[in-house]
Formats: C-alpha cells, sequence, structure tokens
C-alpha cells in the first residue's frame, strides 16, 4: 500500500496511515491512497483535505469621495468557510438603503455611495467574518 499526494511522499507498508501535524491552508487539496501488489491492479481511492481559517483581509480600497458623485469601497477577505461581511459608518452598522448599496459575493464586498452628500462621509469599517474568527479594515 502507498499514500501519495502531488509530488508528495510514498510510504510503503500494511497498514499505513498518512499524519499531516501543524496543517496549513497550502495544505489543502486531494490525497490519494493507492493499494497494490502482485496479484491484482492497483486499487485507488481518494480523498479531498479542506483546512478552515478565520478570515484575513487581503484587499481594501476605495476611491476618492466627492459630493455629489458616485463612491466605492471594496473590501476582499481570505477564509474558509467563506466569511460574512458587515459595513459600518463611524461604529454603526449601515445597510442597503438610503443610496447605499451593499454586494457581498463569496470572499469580497462592496459598499456603493450613488450620489454623495456631506451625511456620507466618515470613517467606513469592513468586518469579515466566519466561525473561526472575525477581522476588519477601516477606510476613510
Amino acid at each position: 500500500m502507498s499514500v501519495e499526494r502531488k509530488k508528495g511522499r510514498e510510504f510503503e507498508g500494511e497498514e499505513e496511515y498518512l499524519e499531516i501535524l501543524g496543517i496549513t491552508r497550502e495544505q489543502s487539496g486531494k490525497y490519494e491512497c493507492k493499494a497494490a501488489n502482485e496479484v491484482s491492479s492497483a486499487d485507488v481511492k481518494q480523498v479531498k483535505v479542506t483546512v478552515n481559517y478565520p478570515p484575513t483581509i487581503t484587499e481594501s480600497k476605495s476611491n476618492e469621495a466627492t459630493t455629489g458623485r458616485k463612491a466605492s469601497l471594496k473590501c476582499e477577505a481570505s477564509a474558509v468557510p467563506a466569511p460574512d461581511f458587515e459595513w459600518y459608518r463611524d461604529d454603526t452598522r449601515i445597510n442597503s438603503a438610503n443610496g447605499l448599496e451593499i454586494k457581498s459575493t463569496e470572499g469580497q464586498s462592496s459598499l456603493t455611495v450613488t450620489n454623495v452628500t456631506e451625511e456620507h462621509y466618515g470613517n467606513y469599517t469592513c468586518v469579515a467574518a466566519n466561525n473561526l474568527g472575525v477581522t476588519n479594515a477601516s477606510l476613510l
């Protein structure tokens, strides 16, 4: 019997197992177990390993906001499971309403102000969270 992963290690023996200590997200992927002998053709089984991890903000940016114009803020986060996003202005949670539009897809969220007024000025914070943790980034 041998166990291998993409150009990985190979083990020989009757009852082998692969133990990955201190696994990292880079070790996610398909692993293959192959049992073979001289009597029959090899039996191969695959298992997909998913490494869960808390969110980290990978990008946050905004364009210059001018009164009467459109402004966009963007926040990207890496996490497994995928993060949920929330937006705050000056510590108050905001939703899509009154000229604000929030769109979130797996791994990113955007906040668009269709017509900037003075009431829209402030400190905006993007919060990304999953069941393993929470992180945030502030945008001005």
